[in-house]
């Protein structure tokens, strides 16, 4: 019997494909979070004369939200908790022979 994996059970993560395609993987996420945590801005003022001035400044909120997503990506917080019931909040009754059943015949009929 072939061996059935979760890939032929779900199937592809749709998600992970098309953040291929656009270049975003875990090296272009690292960087641009590095980039966020140490995030400046531009401050603009009038001096005393009427002139504008500028001034680089920490961006405090994009380094706060950044350090949490990178908690998050480490999985340093707690999971989300998320309750499921069954009909009228009973329990779930999962079958998934029928599922498996259709996946095995698929991959009979696959040519080798």
């Amino acid at each position: 019997m072939p061996k059935i994996t979760m890939d032929d059970i779900n199937g592809p993560d749709l998600l992970d494909q098309a953040l291929a395609r656009e270049g975003i993987n875990s090296e272009t996420l690292a960087k641009k979070l590095k980039e966020e945590l140490e995030a400046n801005e531009l401050s603009v003022f009038v001096d005393a004369k009427g002139a504008n001035r500028y001034r680089k400044k920490v961006a405090w909120s994009i380094r706060q939200r950044a350090r949490m997503d990178a908690h998050k990506l480490m999985g340093h917080y707690p999971a989300d908790k998320h309750e499921l019931t069954g009909k009228d909040g009973g329990p779930i009754k999962l079958s998934l022979s029928e599922r498996l059943k259709e996946i095995s015949q698929e991959s009979n009929d696959k040519p080798s």
